[in-house]
């Protein structure tokens, strides 16, 4: 997908972290065990999760193809006086160590990438995740409303099927769930998928 990320990121976008991200990591994470757990944001964009995270507590990477987005993420977090690890480099080729990270989010990412690219990031994460550790993923259906309007950036809507693809026999434990909007009396369904995994040895169950 030939998209320039850069330019899209000059708009220092989006503001708010996703509500869904909060949650699952309120959820998930107390209080007390942030500062020793290390977190992941694949595909950080400008940042709004990474700040999020490191604001939390956490030990925070955080990696995109968009240098420009790299540098509004270190500029939002100087803002806030936070730190954080940064790397320029697409998702499904970025270097990282195995087995390091307690949790990652990955938002908005897998429908900027083909699906072998985007297969290739899952994997990524998988690898990255020590046993127990946990990844929230969130990316748009091919029921989503911008697959089916004017899409100029060429996102791609996943299938039930695509997901199956992505997440299969990466992971101890996969939940599949669908996050549902819907506007003007239904006519516009904002339609995602949200995949929650638990890391181990591969070959776990997927629950939808």
């Amino acid at each position: 997908m030939n998209v320039d990320w850069d330019a899209w990121n000059v708009g220092d976008r989006p503001k708010y972290p996703h509500e869904k991200v909060v949650q699952w990591v309120f959820r998930n994470y107390p209080q007390e065990s942030r500062a020793s757990s290390q977190a992941l944001d694949m595909g950080c964009g400008s940042g709004v999760h990474t700040v999020f995270l490191a604001d939390e507590g956490f030990a925070v990477t955080a990696v995109d193809v968009s240098a420009v987005g790299i540098a509004n993420t270190r500029r939002r977090l100087a803002d806030r006086s936070l730190h954080a690890d940064l790397m320029v480099s697409p998702a499904e080729s970025v270097l990282l160590t195995p087995r390091s990270f307690a949790l990652a989010v990955c938002v908005g990412v897998l429908e900027c990438l083909s699906l072998p690219a985007a297969t290739e990031t899952v994997e990524k994460v998988a690898a990255a995740l020590r046993d127990g550790g946990k990844a929230l993923f969130l990316f748009p259906s091919d029921r989503d409303f911008r697959m089916k309007a004017d899409n100029p950036l060429q996102l791609r809507g996943s299938t039930r099927d695509d997901v199956d693809v992505m997440f299969g026999q990466r992971f101890a434990r996969v939940w599949v769930d669908r996050y549902i909007t819907t506007y003007e009396g239904g006519a516009i369904e904002q339609n995602d998928w949200l995949v929650t995994t638990e890391a181990g040895a591969p070959g776990g169950r997927m629950t939808s």
